[in-house]
């Protein structure tokens, strides 16, 4: 097998996976994000958390996390989590000025999935401080 040969079929390869699923090699998220939103936090007495979004969309729907409720329901649309798009991003309406900020949203949100969410065969995610807020990263 050629080096071109190799090469040619890997452009297929992306051609189809960019012909077939459009959307997916445009709006392909970052593996991690790192969550700092110092503007909407009250105070900062940890360090910034280093979030494998990759990870967890392994094993996690998007509206899992995302979401827009209206009358109890999720009415998010998935169309709507394009990164410049406020509704992708948790900061986008959770702050200071929302009943639920920021940093409440985070714990509230990261540690009932830690906790309560345990898939079988698979080491839990982190339920203290240090675990996220990991000081040498």
């Amino acid at each position: 097998m050629g080096f071109r040969y190799i090469i040619k079929t890997i452009s297929a390869g992306i051609l189809c996976i960019a012909l077939f699923f459009p959307g997916s090699m445009i709006f392909a998220q970052p593996e991690e994000i790192i969550l700092n939103h110092t503007e909407n936090s009250k105070e900062k007495r940890r360090p910034s958390v280093i979030f494998p979004h990759e990870l967890h969309m392994e094993s996690y729907e998007c509206l899992d996390c995302h979401h827009k409720y209206e009358n109890g329901e999720n009415v998010l649309d998935e169309d709507e989590l394009e990164e410049d798009n406020p509704a992708a991003k948790c900061s986008g309406c959770h702050d200071l000025e929302n009943k639920c900020d920021l940093q409440k949203t985070f714990h509230r949100q990261c540690l009932n999935c830690h906790v309560n969410n345990k898939i079988p065969g698979e080491k839990p995610g982190p339920r203290m401080c240090i675990g996220c807020h990991e000081k040498n990263k």
